[in-house]
């Protein structure tokens, strides 16, 4: 068996969210997916944005993190959770007036027309495909906690499917 990169004491201490103070001054980004490899690929990945990461590896986990203290300021979740579709939780993420503001990005290996559909329906601000591409996930997740904190600079642009769109945008500075 392969030697794990991302070791649980790694986790403990770098990713933080598991003290008080892990997320002072820090946004935190909610990172939704059973499968624990892919939670340490995105905390690797979003270490360069400075953003506190907070984990839940069902859909019922990450309903109940986002009712703690301090709430995500972005959430990021798999459509395929061994509890329920993802699109279920995102619905009932936009459903509470608590937290339907907070952005989500939906990511899937699925490339079908349908599950984009869905997760644009569902109340997501971005689709992204696996596997993922560091650099447009870093630029998203900047992008999206700059619109949460400062309103977003185009309201009627378009729902980001997929990276082609998204790398477009940002090569043309939106």
């Amino acid at each position: 068996m392969a030697e794990r990169r991302f070791s649980p004491e790694r986790r403990l201490v770098l990713r933080g969210g598991r003290r008080e103070a892990d997320y002072e001054g820090r946004p935190v980004v909610l990172v939704v997916d059973d499968h624990v490899d892919s939670r340490d690929l995105m905390a690797a990945v979003l270490q360069e944005v400075g953003v506190a990461i907070a984990e839940a590896g069902t859909g019922a986990g990450a309903l109940e993190r986002v009712a703690m203290e301090p709430r995500p300021s972005l959430i990021m979740i798999d459509l395929s959770l061994p509890d329920r579709h993802g699109t279920e939780v995102v619905k009932a993420f936009k459903a509470d007036p608590a937290v339907r503001h907070i952005p989500v990005v939906a990511l899937t290996a699925s490339v079908m027309a349908s599950d984009k559909e869905a997760a644009a329906a569902a109340g997501c601000a971005a689709f992204i495909e696996k596997p993922v591409l560091p650099d447009t996930v870093v630029a998203l997740v900047k992008k999206l906690l700059a619109q949460t904190y400062e309103g977003p600079s185009d309201p009627g642009s378009e729902f980001p499917v997929g990276s082609k769109k998204l790398s477009d945008e940002l090569e043309a500075g939106n």
